[in-house]
């Protein structure tokens, strides 16, 4: 691979992707661009006309819509030394004028783009094609995804997907009457439910691209937990990065902490927590809607 590919970093929100980018991110040619498809940075921005959370981009959906995301990817990944100079007072991601600069600066001599982006999870066979994204797909248990995801109470609204008229389409088909039966009966279900349903479709996708993409990198979140070390190792040599000592201290220092707030803390035990914090019947919950997909993931639940 040639170093100046760019990386994507996604798999579902709150399967390590932050972790992992900024480990790939501590390689001094790397430059990371945080989340271009999360609405909030897009409605903060006010520039592109994108209007639902991950967002689904494929020979099938509507051309404007396609036309956005080409925009608003280009805006990020397609920087130059000449339309800096060109443009040096042109305000980036709505920032006064001086952070709009150090910013773009840093776009143009950092040689390496690294996107980390789990709401790019629907779009990665565009963002191969278009941008010659290099995938690196993370996946995590889904008990381990839903008490992170309760430990937040962040509420998924499927609208989000039943609004984008290609989501459902080709082999998520079959989820589409789960998610409306969900939506229909959402006042009474709980957290546990809603998160776990995400997961089932998240990782329904990537099983699709395992089968049509085999030479994408997949690894899970519970690998890297366990063993950081030769498992970033083996990350950086798919990536063609160099791993330094600079690497490997930052390595050790994330996965020893215990500071969650500048995502450093124990790796083993994060990944381990789910199986003491969620009750019984929390856990079969969880397995009970996301067993025909997890099964393919992980030999057993617990």
């Amino acid at each position: 691979m040639n170093t100046k590919q760019p990386i994507l970093v996604t798999g579902s929100n709150r399967s390590g992707s932050t972790w992992v980018g900024k480990v790939i991110a501590t390689n001094r040619n790397v430059d990371t661009i945080i989340e271009p498809l999360n609405l909030n940075r897009i409605k903060r921005f006010k520039k592109f006309k994108i209007n639902n959370w991950y967002l689904k981009v494929d020979s099938k959906v509507d051309i404007a819509i396609k036309k956005e995301a080409t925009l608003l990817f280009s805006y990020y990944l397609k920087t130059s030394i000449k339309n800096l100079v060109a443009t040096p007072f042109q305000q980036y991601e709505g920032h006064n004028l001086l952070t709009s600069f150090k910013k773009r600066f840093r776009r143009v001599t950092k040689p390496v783009k690294l996107i980390k982006d789990p709401t790019s999870l629907f779009c990665i066979p565009w963002l191969v094609k278009e941008f010659n994204v290099s995938p690196i797909i993370l996946i995590r248990h889904p008990a381990a995804y839903v008490l992170s995801i309760k430990e937040k109470n962040w509420w998924f609204d499927f609208d989000n997907f039943l609004e984008q008229p290609n989501f459902f389409q080709g082999n998520l088909a079959g989820l589409k009457k789960e998610v409306e039966d969900f939506k229909r009966e959402e006042a009474t279900k709980s957290i546990i439910e809603n998160a776990a349903l995400f997961w089932k479709i998240c990782y329904a996708q990537v099983l699709v691209y395992q089968k049509i993409h085999p030479n994408w990198y997949y690894i899970t979140h519970e690998e890297i937990s366990l063993d950081p070390i030769n498992n970033f190792k083996k990350i950086f040599e798919h990536l063609n990065l160099n791993f330094t000592e600079k690497v490997k201290s930052y390595i050790n220092e994330s996965t020893q902490s215990r500071d969650d707030s500048k995502h450093c803390r124990n790796a083993k035990e994060n990944s381990e927590k789910w199986t003491h914090l969620l009750s019984d019947d929390e856990k079969q919950i969880i397995y009970n809607i996301t067993n025909t997909v997890s099964n393919k993931f992980y030999d057993k639940f617990v």
